[in-house]
Parts: C-alpha cells; structure tokens; sequence
C-alpha cells in the first residue's frame, strides 16, 4: 500500500514539475507580446512557477529515495540542504511577485 502511494506521489510529482515549467514557459512567450504591467506581471508569473517547479522538483526527489529506499543512505546535510534550495526558491519567487503587484500598484 506505501509503495503504491509513493509510487502515486512519484508520478504526480512528475507531472506537476512538468506542468509548472510548461506554463512558466507560455507566460515567457506571451510576456514578450505585452507592454508595461502586464509584462512585469506575466514575468513574475513566470518567476513564481518556475520556484513552483523548484520546490515540486525537490519534493519529487525525496519521493524517489524514499520509492527506491534510498532516503536513509542520503546524508542528512545533503537533504537539508535540498530543503534549503526549495524553501528559497519558493520565498524568493514570491516575495519577486509580492514586488512586482506593490510597483503596479504606484
């Protein structure tokens, strides 16, 4: 039953990190057709899906070793620092889109 819902959590990690730089993609490409708030929006938009797909490619990571039963091998500095990399991505991306919406707003 564990196996088959971390093999769950596997896939859908997966398709999610797949879906996030997918979409951040699009918001790239439309970005370069707008002009001024719109652009900045549509970049941080972007911005915040790829951190999106950083802390889902993070969490996918420890879904396979935890799958493969490879977690407990990993050492616990290397981990930590792979959560460090996900908490970061994700702050940043949304304290940029918190920046950009304030300067909008002026």
């Amino acid at each position: 039953m564990i196996d088959t819902l971390t093999l769950l959590i596997v896939l859908m990690g997966a398709a999610t990190v797949v879906l996030s730089v997918y979409v951040a993609y699009k918001f790239r490409q439309q970005s370069r057709q707008l002009n001024n708030g719109s652009k900045k929006l549509s970049k941080a938009i972007m911005w915040q899906l790829i951190g999106e797909a950083a802390l889902g490619a993070g969490t996918l990571w420890f879904a396979v070793m935890a799958y493969t039963g490879k977690l407990p091998d990993v050492p616990v500095f290397l981990q930590s620092m792979v959560r460090v990399f996900i908490f970061s991505a994700s702050s940043l991306t949304t304290i940029h889109l918190y920046l950009t919406t304030t300067r909008l707003e002026k």
